[in-house]
Order: structure tokens, then C-alpha cells, then sequence
């Protein structure tokens, strides 16, 4: 059921009820708040249309500020987030505050989408409406786009990573530019309508500011109707961001301090780096997660099904890497038994399977360790189901969401860079040798960080706003950021939350005692009463006090972990109601768990992940 296109957009907050038979005890509502495309242009120029779903409170009459969550990416939908996680975040964060989640502009169902590979409209579509509706003759053939995008992922999967060989850079680095030049005439033939130049992360933080200001109005209505509210934090964000949404989470907080209310900030991305030209420095404890895989296994012994007797970390370790050796050397072969193609397995799949599972190991590492057992004694006729038939493919979106690949995440990613990205091919050698000396996952992540080569659709940037990497000055908001991060995250590790935790005044820092991308990844009661503490009672950990020259070591406010891959809460001694809490951090963990990570270069195994989890259960 998709009911967004039935509600118009509008500048006030007009709450729609919605996916009632979908969730018919949640009495969800949507919006389609409209905000200008450019803000430089506010009053006459086209519109975007922000798709919302609001998790109402037990108690709406207590008006508190809503809670807004970003599930990260960039170009993770806050819609399915909100639909997926809000009453469970509710639980977390208590009853009486609302959820909301949005799509950000590009993003699922707020339109006009990014997306490049719908068949161009015809040239004078521009002259159309302008509310951001994103129906009509400016669409394009988006059903024939999706078909060649899938089309186009099937190709350059054939080049494998950039270390693949010899000249797999070259190719993959052609792909890349080759999906700029497409998004460039894309933008080209939409003009003022395009939202490729327009997505970048400080728009975004705008919009916030007008979801904001259009909260208030709807309540000031309520008011004048008779509903009697308390108010709390009036103009004020109150914001939880994971991943991604920490760079949108400390955007907001530095384009506008005064309307910080509560904001979390949750698997810490360093905004310095990530707005320069590779992200260098993202993998610095990647391999330390992947430790604990091998450290864990040894620890449980055969509840682990890599395990052999006698092992310890070490011995998993060369049998893990002799596995990945052996599929370098002899790709494994062999026919679907129930779809009846093809299927060649190389060692590029289980290396970026094994770095997905390193998000969520409590989720992932016990499914990877029955696959590697698989592939260890050469059981190759049970990996049928990890391989998808092409009917996935042929199930033709059928939602505006859905239809729009990842070209939101480019758009949005390669936007929010300081200066067009335009690199040789020795520039790609040399981040890739700086990645892969901090981990093994260096050319996974390369990349997908060659996204960004040859993309040249940028607006003015407004001057007002100064780029990431400058000015240090500690940033004053209006109520101290909350800053959290694991000890080991494979992608945003923890010096990149001690180091943006000093970029802010009296800004709070929680490590928690675990492994995984963000805190969500793991059960933890302690760090849920923490987050509860921070929005309920205003109590913020103590800003994190560094010693020596780096961000590694120094003394900060933890948590522990309430469970461990092959070590889940079960058994825990918990009453009522943290029985409940356990119940919605693994809900969290869970959909955040299975949500998609990073872009096309990730997805083509994404559903085999998937297949890999339900083969292995």
C-alpha cells in the first residue's frame, strides 16, 4: 500500500492517517511538507516535497517535541526507519514523546527523487508545477531506468574490487565517471527542477529547521482548538542520527546552535574527512571487529560452526584467510538446483559478505561462521538459496520510492564534498595503499568511495555556512550534543566521535564496550538509560578529556554490552520493564542489522546476505 500519492504537498503540516491496515494499532499519520529546492530562491522557485511519518505519543496532548531519527547512509529512508523502529525507539526513549521519520530530499518517497537512469523527459518538461509533486512528463521512463540500472550492476560486477587485477580500477573508475556524465545530462535536461545540486546535507539541515518551525505552527493549531498542551523545547531539535546522520546530526548543530534541543549522534562520522576527497581514514578498527570474529569463535568453541578442535583465534584466522585464498584460486562453480543457471563464487563475495556481518556481529558472525564451514568442506550443493532467481528482477518497482537507486546517495555524498573530486588513477593507488594499511577492507571501501569521480553538479554554496575542516573553535549550542560510539566500529570508528565531541562545548561522549556500527548494533541497558537519561532528564555524560597528541586514548563515560555474537541476553536476571527494553533494542538492532549498506557496490550481495541468513538459520 503506498498512500503518498494521494496526499498533496503542502508548506503547513497537514497530518494524513496512514498504512492502517499495515500497522492498524500504531494509528501512524503522514505529511508531505513542502520546502523550496533552493534556498537562495525560497518564495518563486520549484519545491520539494518532504515525505514524513509521525509514531504518534501515548499522550499527544503533552506536547514534546518530536523525536527525528536518520537511519543514515547517505540515502537511507527515514520513512521505513520511523514505519520499522518507531515504536520500538518509543520504548527506548519513552511513550510520551512522538517519532518522526523523513525521507531526505532525493531520498524514497520525497520527491522529485535523484535519480539518473530514468529515461530523459522531453526538454521542455521544466515548465510544469512547481510543488515538488514530482508526477507528470517530467518522471521519464523510470521502469526502462531501473531495468538498465540493473543491467549496468550486472557488468561492472565482472571487474570484481579495484585490486581485482591489473586494470579493474581503470574500468570500475570509468563505470563511476560514466554514472556521473549520466546524472550530469539527467540534471541537464530537468533544469531548475533537478534535485542532483540540490541535495546536499546543509539543505537538509534547512529542511529540519522547517519541519521545526511547521511542528510548532500544528501545535499552536491544536492549542487554538481547544486541546490543552504542554510545550517543551518550542523551535528546538530533538534528533537521534546514526551513521551518515551524525554528519547531517552535527551539520544542524553547526549551521544552527540555538535550536539545539537534544540531539544524539550515534556511530560518528568525522566530518572533516568525510567531506574530502576519500574518506580515508573510516576503516581505522574494521579489522579489530573482525578479530573478535575470529576471537569470539575460539572462545565458544563448537557452538561456533568454523570452529575445529583445538583452534584458537589465530588458527581461525589462517583457515579463514586460506578460504579466501582458495576461492581466489579456484572460483567455485556450480548449477542453482532450482533455477537452473549458472553460478561462479569468488572471493570478492565472501570479502565484502564478511564486512557487511561486521556492522552487526551479534546478527552476523554466527550466520558467517555456518557459510565459512560451508565453504571450508566444500558443501557447494546448499548455497542454492543464497542465489536469487532474476524474477527478483523482473518484480518492476511499483512505488516512487522504490524506483530510484542509489543515485540519492551520490547526489548527496558527493555534494557535500569541498571541491569537485577529479582523481588519477596514482591518486586512486595511494588512497587505496592508505586504506589498506589501516584494513583488509581498503579496496571495498575505495570503491564505493569512487562515487564521487567526475561529479560535477554542484550549486552555489552559500557563504554563510563554512566548510568542515576549518575553523576549530569549539561550536556553543543551545543544550550540549550527545556523542555515542562503540569501542570498535568498522566504519566510523571511535577516535572520529572523540575528535567531533571536542568540536562542540561541553558536548557529551559515550563509548560503549563493544564491536559493530553504532550503539544500536548490541543490546545494552546501560546505554539505553543513558540516551533515556540524556532526552528525559537533560543529563549529559561528561565531555571526553584526551591524552596525548591523538584521539584514541583518554577518559570518557562507558557501557557495557548485555550480550556477544554466540552470547545473547537470554538468562539475563531483568523485571518487567527491562524485559521490554531488551525486547525493543533488539528490534533495533535487528532492522538496522538487515537495512542496506553502502550503495551498489554493497548491494549486489546484499540479497545474498540475506539468503546467506535464511540458509544458515
Amino acid at each position: 500500500m503506498n498512500p503518498w500519492d494521494d496526499i498533496t504537498p503542502s508548506t503547513k503540516l497537514q497530518w494524513t492517517p496512514c498504512y492502517e491496515k499495515v500497522f492498524p494499532a500504531l494509528h501512524i499519520q503522514c505529511a508531505r511538507l513542502a520546502v523550496p529546492l533552493d534556498y537562495s530562491n525560497p518564495l518563486s522557485g520549484p519545491q520539494v516535497a518532504i515525505a514524513m511519518v509521525l509514531i504518534p505519543a501515548k499522550n499527544m496532548s503533552v506536547a514534546k517535541q518530536p523525536l527525528l531519527i536518520n537511519p543514515g547512509g547517505p540515502g537511507g529512508s527515514g520513512v521505513l526507519a520511523g514505519l520499522s523502529l518507531g515504536p520500538a525507539i518509543q520504548t527506548i526513549v519513552g511513550e510520551d514523546r512522538a517519532v518522526i521519520g523523513f525521507d531526505p530530499r532525493g531520498v524514497g518517497y520525497t520527491t522529485p527523487q535523484a535519480d539518473c537512469w530514468a529515461t530523459p523527459p522531453s526538454e521542455g518538461c521544466g515548465s510544469g508545477s512547481d510543488d515538488g509533486d514530482g508526477d507528470g512528463e517530467c518522471e521519464g521512463d523510470v521502469y526502462k531506468g531501473f531495468a538498465h540500472r540493473v543491467e549496468w550492476l550486472s557488468q561492472n560486477a565482472a571487474f570484481g574490487g579495484v585490486n581485482s587485477s591489473n586494470v579493474a580500477v581503470k574500468f570500475l573508475d570509468a563505470g563511476e565517471r560514466a554514472v556521473n556524465r549520466l546524472c550530469t545530462e539527467q540534471d541537464r535536461v530537468r533544469g531548475g527542477k533537478s534535485v542532483l545540486g540540490f541535495a546536499a546535507t546543509e539543505n537538509v539541515a534547512r529542511d529540519m529547521v522547517r519541519i521545526v518551525e511547521r511542528w510548532d505552527e500544528w501545535v499552536d493549531d491544536m492549542q487554538r482548538e481547544g486541546t490543552e498542551t504542554k510545550r517543551e523545547m518550542r523551535g528546538k531539535l530533538v534528533y537521534w542520527g546514526f551513521s551518515y546522520g551524525t554528519y547531517l546530526g552535527a551539520t544542524f548543530a553547526r549551521m544552527f546552535p540555538e535550536r539545539v534541543g537534544r540531539v544524539m549522534l550515534d556511530g560518528v562520522v568525522d566530518a572533516d574527512y568525510y567531506v574530502s576527497d576519500m574518506w580515508d581514514e573510516s576503516l581505522a578498527d574494521a579489522d579489530r571487529v573482525l578479530d573478535a570474529f575470529f576471537r569470539g569463535c575460539a572462545e565458544v568453541g563448537k557452538e561456533c560452526a568454523f570452529y575445529r578442535e583445538g583452534d584458537d583465534a589465530d588458527t581461525i584466522k589462517a583457515r579463514y584467510d586460506g578460504v579466501l585464498q582458495k576461492l581466489d584460486d579456484y572460483p567455485i562453480t556450480f548449477t542453482h538446483p532450482e533455477h537452473f543457471y549458472p553460478v561462479v563464487l569468488r572471493r570478492e563475495f565472501l570479502h565484502q559478505l564478511t564486512f557487511m556481518t561486521l556492522y552487526s556481529p551479534t546478527r552476523g558472525f554466527i550466520g558467517l561462521a555456518r557459510l565459512l564451514d560451508i565453504l571450508a568442506e566444500g558443501e557447494y550443493s546448499t548455497l542454492g538459496p543464497m542465489f536469487a532467481d532474476l524474477q527478483i528482477y523482473c518484480r518492476l518497482p511499483g512505488t516512487k520510492a522504490t524506483r530510484a537507486g542509489y543515485e540519492a546517495q551520490r547526489a548527496i555524498m558527493c555534494g557535500d564534498k569541498t571541491k569537485p573530486v577529479n582523481l588519477t588513477i596514482p591518486e586512486i593507488w595511494e588512497h587505496f595503499d592508505t586504506m589498506t594499511a589501516f584494513s583488509r577492507f581498503g579496496d571495498i571501501w575505495t570503491q564505493l568511495l569512487l562515487q564521487c569521480d567526475g561529479w560535477d553538479i554542484y550549486p552555489p554554496r552559500s557563504e554563510s555556512v563554512p566548510a568542515w575542516g576549518g575553523d576549530k573553535t569549539p561550536i556553543e549550542t543551545a543544550f550540549p550534543v550527545l556523542f555515542l560510539s562503540n569501542t570498535f566500529d568498522p566504519v566510523t570508528p571511535l577516535r572520529a566521535a572523540v575528535k567531533m565531541a571536542l568540536r562542540f562545548k561541553d558536548a557529551g561522549l559515550l563509548e560503549q564496550h563493544a564491536e559493530g556500527h553504532c550503539t544500536i548494533a548490541v543490546v545494552s541497558r546501560c546505554t539505553a538509560k543513558v540516551v533515556r537519561d540524556y532526552l528525559i532528564h537533560g543529563k549529559v555524560p561528561p565531555a571526553p578529556v584526551v591524552k596525548g597528541d591523538g584521539f584514541t586514548e583518554g577518559e570518557w563515560m562507558t557501557c557495557e554490552a548485555d550480550e556477544r555474537p554466540w552470547r545473547g541476553v537470554s538468562g539475563m536476571d531483568v523485571d518487567e520493564e527491562d524485559e521490554k527494553l531488551v525486547e525493543a533494542l533488539q528490534t533495533v538492532r535487528d532492522v538496522m542489522g538487515a537495512m542496506p549498506r553502502g550503495g551498489p557496490a554493497m548491494e549486489e550481495v546484499k540479497g545474498v546476505s540475506e539468503g546467506v541468513l535464511k540458509l544458515l538459520r
